[in-house]
């Protein structure tokens, strides 16, 4: 081996160092750079020479430059990271739940509950002050406002999320393009893996790319032994090598509820996230949200249909002339419970009070009416909207039709001498129906007060025995509020409501701690997979270092050669 090889080879060694170099250095400028993983060179000795019967070593050489990477503690961390996503996304969602609910101030529904069941209870000491009928019915439209209001916030609420998961289709397009083109340049820097050398810059991007995706949903990520990843979602390419599938946000649903969701662009088909942000946020619109806005439908319906029930047993201080049902039926000649009413009534009667105004006697001279309702048609045909509007027409002193809306219509024949009323309906008709009630609407979109009372407080049903009588239906309206009711499971009104309540406490607790679990989880996975792949300034110098002793002796080697190679010049 001659000093001309010897120098070769030492120069040989001042380039690998100068390599080994420039990855600590490249390692340091990234210390603080997010998703970056540390490189490291990869030195080998050189091949060897043979020289008589001696074999001698070449120095050393670079066979890479490669990641610093543990891949399973990798592909955990993105599992991690679409578990604690999909836990903050139902998290945010039952925290803004309970901003909009308000358990624990004066202006919720409980509270307005509690109000207009109070005002109610002031008719029973003075029943004849219309003030006080007036305030229960400002009361009751308070709390159907607020329960509309608390309504409307939560529909926003189902937007934004809607929105979300939009904008989560623009994002999936835009990562999973990126991805793409990183698959591109990646295999074509490492030569589709033949070389030993990571493209360490572009992998770290992708990473990044690859840990977003994983935690907007449940995708499957798998690396091909010529560097490309391939990215799918319940079975579906992504990303696959060179290509990708396009994703669009689509609506689904009709007026009332509208959900988006997401669907390759190519066939149609639904990506099918249950986690990941995505899952989260279809969970958090779909269970969290919708499941509560169900619950208070319900409970508005509950709500209007049991009060109404009541109510429309009892009669005004005045009674009514002309008045008109609140709900319609679908068809005016099937059953009243297959008509496609809201509420459904039940065998039973009801009676109509008629009362000539102009007596002094009044309710004494009051004539009563009982109004059959046979839903099972065991004295001939059901009774329909159409056969129940022939019964109330045959009463003398009122007139029975039904409107274009197939709502029941009722006026008295002689406005200024007769008004009617109504009392004891076991049928529940008169609720279902819309007639001499409180409350309109079904549900707590629409749910509303009655214009007959708003217009006139009078009519506000505090009697029992009569028009202007007594006030013993307020007496009885009083109590509905806890009042166990058999048609609500055993339930009362407040129950409902507080039911509804705690099981969104219940979730929004249950979530909470979830994600502060997942939260911690993530965390120690981030520090386990950072051991490994972070940049340790400390041991970046220490390498730094050494490399460095290295360089100088190889110089010092190559000066002490050129110091031997100008001695043997001279001689």
């Amino acid at each position: 081996m001659s000093l001309f090889s010897s120098l070769q080879m030492a120069g040989n060694t001042l380039q690998a160092m100068q390599i080994g170099l420039h990855v600590v250095g490249n390692n340091i400028a990234n210390a603080n750079t997010p998703g970056f993983v540390r490189e490291r060179a990869v030195f080998a000795p050189a091949p060897v020479q043979k020289l008589g019967k001696l074999t001698i070593g070449l120095g050393v050489e670079i066979t890479g430059i490669v990641q610093s990477i543990d891949k399973f503690a990798e592909e955990r961390l993105r599992d991690a990271g679409g578990d604690r996503a999909s836990a903050e996304a139902q998290e945010a969602a039952y925290r803004n739940l309970e901003v909009i609910l308000n358990p624990l101030g004066d202006s919720n529904i409980s509270a307005k509950l509690t109000k207009f069941f109070n005002a109610i209870q002031l008719i029973n000491q003075k029943p004849e002050e219309t003030a006080h009928r007036n305030l229960a019915i400002s009361a009751g439209e308070e709390l159907a406002q607020t329960i509309r209001s608390i309504r409307g916030r939560i529909d926003t609420e189902h937007e934004n999320l809607n929105t979300r998961v939009s904008q989560i289709a623009d994002e999936i397009n835009t990562l999973s393009e990126e991805v793409r083109q990183l698959n591109l340049r990646i295999v074509q820097l490492e030569g589709g893996g033949a070389t030993g050398s990571d493209a360490g810059g572009l992998r770290s991007q992708r990473g990044i790319a690859l840990k977003r995706l994983a935690e907007i949903a449940d995708v499957t990520i798998n690396e091909s032994p010529t560097g490309t990843v391939n990215i799918s979602v319940d079975g579906k390419f992504l990303v696959f090598e060179g290509t990708r599938s396009e994703v669009v946000s689509e609506q689904i649903g009709d007026a009332g509820t509208v959900n988006n969701r997401i669907v390759f662009a190519k066939d149609g088909s639904e990506l099918q996230a249950t986690g990941g942000e995505l899952g989260g946020l279809f969970e958090a619109r779909d269970s969290i949200l919708g499941g509560f806005l169900s619950g208070l439908d319900d409970f508005a319906g509950a709500l209007a249909f049991e009060f109404n029930k009541a109510f429309s047993q009892g009669q005004g201080a005045v009674g009514f002339t002309s008045l008109t049902g609140t709900y319609n039926v679908d068809d005016s000649q099937a059953a009243l419970n297959a008509a496609g009413l809201d509420f459904t009534p039940k065998n039973g009667e009801f009676t109509v009070l008629i009362r000539n105004k102009n007596l002094e006697t009044g309710q004494g001279d009051a004539v009563r009416h009982t109004i059959n309702v046979d839903l099972l048609g065991t004295n001939g045909s059901p009774t329909t909207l159409d056969s129940l509007a022939a019964q109330l027409d045959a009463v003398s002193g009122i007139t029975a039709s039904i409107s274009l809306d197939n709502q029941l219509v009722i006026n008295s024949e002689s406005p200024a001498d007769i008004d009617f009323g109504f009392e004891k309906d076991s049928s529940g008709a008169l609720a279902a129906l819309g007639i001499n009630t409180f409350f309109t609407g079904s549900d707590a979109r629409g749910l509303g007060v009655n214009q007959e009372l708003l217009k006139d407080g009078a009519k506000f049903a505090a009697s029992l025995n009569g028009i202007n009588v007594d006030a013993e239906n307020a007496l009885q309206l009083s109590d509905i509020q806890d009042k166990v009711l058999d048609d609500q499971d055993g339930q009362s009104i407040s129950g409902i409501y507080k039911q509804l309540i705690d099981l969104t406490t219940q979730g929004a607790t249950t979530t909470a701690s979830v994600a502060d679990g997942l939260r911690i989880f993530e965390g120690t996975l981030q520090a386990e997979a950072q051991s490994v792949s972070g940049v340790n300034l400390d041991e970046e110098a220490i390498d730094m270092i050494q490399l460095q002793r290295a360089y100088q002796a190889s110089a010092r080697y190559i000066s002490t050669l050129s110091d031997l190679l100008d001695l043997l010049v001279n001689l």
